[in-house]
């Protein structure tokens, strides 16, 4: 069993905290089946910093150990690991400008879309509302995916909580909505639920980004706040995927604050809008 004491967040960790760090990230990745040895180590700790206090450990052995015996636990590091944070139209003038390039999918016969890291469907919803308004949602395939079944299950629900529509509402108008999302949800059971067509024809399947392969060619590929956690040799696998992925003259949304900085094919693409990570594959 690990002992080291962890210090109250450490600028610079010790390389004995380093080396305890590596020992826990390891075996979670053996008992999550998910590998997090390609996560940026400094993030991982900031993040863990507070479930050692939550869960009285005091230790990240102690915490590992915990984990193993615990199932609920172990649910609960998986998400602090892997941080399923998003909402409806998150970035609004990156979305005004994805209105105004999703019409393009409209020149393919059989357009598909792929969410990448969808979490719990926000992101998702975005997509398929914008689909809707440019007519294409009868046309456009969509596949949405996470590495977290969990989180997967949720998003297929299409619920969002009714405290939040307001912080929604001013999102999507700021993204050039065109109704109101009442229009696309009902209450139920004391939670709003979008239509159930919103949803029809999305392919939800668990994937990972670091360890999975490709699994179709795409038009369109949104893969928003995910490989910022990765350090920089899984940076470079995903986009490697990505690319992969991603058809010439298809586009790729990332999260503010990402880049192709380290995409071994980041010549492969120009960026459109002033200061948006969205880009299009131009060979």
């Amino acid at each position: 069993m690990l002992t080291m004491s962890l210090p109250p967040q450490p600028s610079t960790p010790t390389p004995a905290l380093q080396a305890e760090l590596t020992a826990f990230v390891e075996g979670m990745s053996a008992l999550c089946g998910v590998d997090f040895t390609r996560y940026q180590r400094s993030a991982l700790l900031r993040r863990l910093m507070p479930r050692l206090d939550l869960e009285a450990t005091g230790t990240l052995g102690a915490l590992l150990d915990k984990a193993r015996a615990d199932r609920e636990c172990l649910a609960r590091l998986q998400g602090d690991m892997t941080l399923h944070v998003t909402s409806l139209f998150r970035d609004a003038t990156f979305f005004q400008l994805v209105r105004r390039q999703i019409g393009l999918l409209a020149t393919y016969p059989s357009p598909r879309l792929w969410v990448a890291a969808c979490a719990s469907g926000e992101e998702l919803y975005s997509y398929q509302i914008l689909l809707r308004e440019a007519g294409l949602a009868d046309r456009c395939r969509v596949y949405a995916t996470d590495l977290s079944a969990t989180v997967l299950a949720r998003a297929q629900q299409g619920l969002i909580a009714p405290y939040q529509l307001a912080d929604h509402e001013t999102a999507y108008q700021q993204a050039g909505g065109q109704k109101h999302l009442l229009d696309y949800c009902q209450l139920e059971d004391g939670q709003l639920r979008f239509h159930p067509g919103l949803l029809d024809g999305v392919v939800f399947s668990v994937h990972n980004l670091l360890t999975d392969g490709s699994f179709n060619e795409f038009q369109f590929i949104s893969c928003r706040n995910v490989t910022m956690y990765f350090d920089e040799l899984g940076q470079e696998q995903a986009h490697r995927l990505l690319h992969q992925s991603l058809t010439p003259l298809g586009h790729l949304g990332l999260g503010i604050g990402e880049s192709l900085r380290y995409s071994p094919h980041r010549a492969d693409y120009r960026q459109l809008g002033r200061g948006e990570p969205l880009f299009q594959r131009i060979r």
